[in-house]
């Protein structure tokens, strides 16, 4: 084996040092930038990355930009555009490069764009502008920035606001379609609350005088009157009061809006206690049983809910089994928020968010095809004859009101020959509706 001499070593040795002159060198290069390129070997293999590269990347990562980006000189000539803008505008990249950027502002947009766009030679400035090329008016938000010292130039990012002002647009439109819908609704309002004025008096009137001469006629022909003409004076006089009750009914049923203000706090017990004194005389008369379980306090409008409660103790006596005591049930439980979307309520649109009471009322009477029990809550419907069930068809379409007006819901179950359940739910409070006290 060769041994190395002293000169060998001596030449390896100053080889070495130049190497790592070299190396040093390069890193201070690195570190200060004056150098293009620099080689890494991986794996035996060596890889180089240069500015040209780096610079690559980069300009693949503008180009996939959802948004315009542009590099433009201080008096605004455009070097550089990524396709996005040149789509935008609808130009090829080519005829963009070169031009100027104020060549593309819109005429009501030029001076306030000169304005930020001199703020952002002294560093960056944002605004809303609309671009106008081909005859198009675009609306944009631009955001420039001062890239000095790096570049003597200012970047600008572009981004479409078109279809943000569609919607707004649309949103403008809506609105004021809500307004004058609303308008219209106020002028509806106004025209019922003054058919309201005419059916409290002028229209009661005329009937109250019908029933009266009506009632002197039979008086004073009643020795003279055959059975016949005195059973035509008496429907006469039937139909007169139907008028009447029908004229009161649909009274009450237009006022039932705009009376957020009056929820209270409300013992549902003693407006049902109340309700069944009234009724004291027919439940009598039908020798009905009634069986009441505690009900809840809750917010609401009082005279309204012993609208409801009347509406619904006399619909069950009404419709009790002829020459069968009536027997009712009354009973409620408290649903928590989130526990109102079974099979039944889901239809009633109610808040998973809010408590409710459900307040059943339940009659053995002659019950419904529940193929109606939607339809039973709709104005002047009726399952049954006038004949046979006196009433006006607005009862249960009044009950449905009221439970509205307290966000609330009303359902009905029943069988024919086999009773009734009418499930009333209702808010705890009303604070979540936007109900204050």
């Amino acid at each position: 084996m060769e041994t190395a001499t002293a000169d060998d070593l001596l030449a390896e040795i100053e080889d070495l040092k130049l190497r790592l002159s070299e190396a040093q060198d390069a890193i201070d290069a690195i570190k200060n930038g004056s150098v293009d390129a620099f080689a890494i070997r991986t794996n035996g293999k060596p890889e180089v990355f240069t500015l040209q590269s780096l610079d690559y990347a980069y300009r693949v990562l503008i180009e996939k930009f959802s948004e315009g980006a542009l590099n433009l000189t201080p008096d605004g000539l455009i070097i550089y555009c990524n396709s996005y803008f040149s789509n935008l505008v609808n130009i090829p990249n080519e005829k963009v490069t070169g031009s100027y950027i104020f060549d593309y502002i819109s005429d009501e947009s030029r001076q306030q764009f000169r304005e930020h766009f001199d703020l952002a030679l002294q560093g960056c400035s944002k605004t809303e502008i609309s671009l106008r090329t081909n005859n198009i008016t675009i609306p944009v938000y631009v955001s420039l920035t001062n890239l000095q010292p790096q570049l003597a130039t200012v970047g600008m990012i572009v981004t479409d606001l078109s279809e943000k002002k569609q919607n707004e647009q649309l949103i403008k439109i809506h609105a004021e379609t809500l307004r004058k819908k609303n308008v219209e609704l106020e002028r509806l309002n106004k025209s019922l609350d003054q058919f309201a004025s005419i059916a409290s008096h002028d229209l009661q009137e005329p009937l109250r005088k019908i029933k009266t001469f009506t009632a002197l006629l039979k008086m004073k022909l009643n020795t003279t009157l055959s059975s016949e003409s005195s059973e035509l004076i008496d429907k006469i006089i039937k139909s007169s009061e139907r008028m009447s009750l029908l004229i009161k009914n649909v009274l009450n049923f237009s006022r039932i809006v705009n009376m957020e203000k009056m929820f209270e706090t409300t013992d549902l017990n003693q407006l049902l206690d109340n309700t069944l004194k009234d009724f004291d005389l027919l439940i009598l008369e039908k020798g009905a049983s009634v069986q009441i379980g505690n009900l809840p306090v809750i917010e609401a409008i009082p005279s309204q809910i012993n609208q409801l409660f009347c509406n619904l103790v006399g619909n069950a006596l009404k419709f009790s089994k002829l020459g069968r005591p009536a027997s009712i049930s009354i009973s409620s439980r408290i649903l928590p928020s989130g526990e109102t979307e079974n099979e039944f309520n889901v239809k009633l649109n109610l808040d998973r968010q809010v408590s409710y009471a459900e307040i059943s009322f339940k009659d053995d009477g002659i019950g419904f095809d529940q193929q109606f029990a939607d339809q039973i809550f709709s104005i002047f419907e009726r399952l049954n004859s006038q004949e046979q069930y006196s009433g006006t068809g607005i009862g249960l379409a009044l009950c449905q009101k009221i439970v509205q007006q307290h966000h609330g819901g009303i359902r009905a179950e029943g069988k024919e020959n086999a009773g009734a359940i009418f499930y009333v739910l209702l808010p705890l409070t009303q604070s979540a509706n936007g109900v204050s006290n």
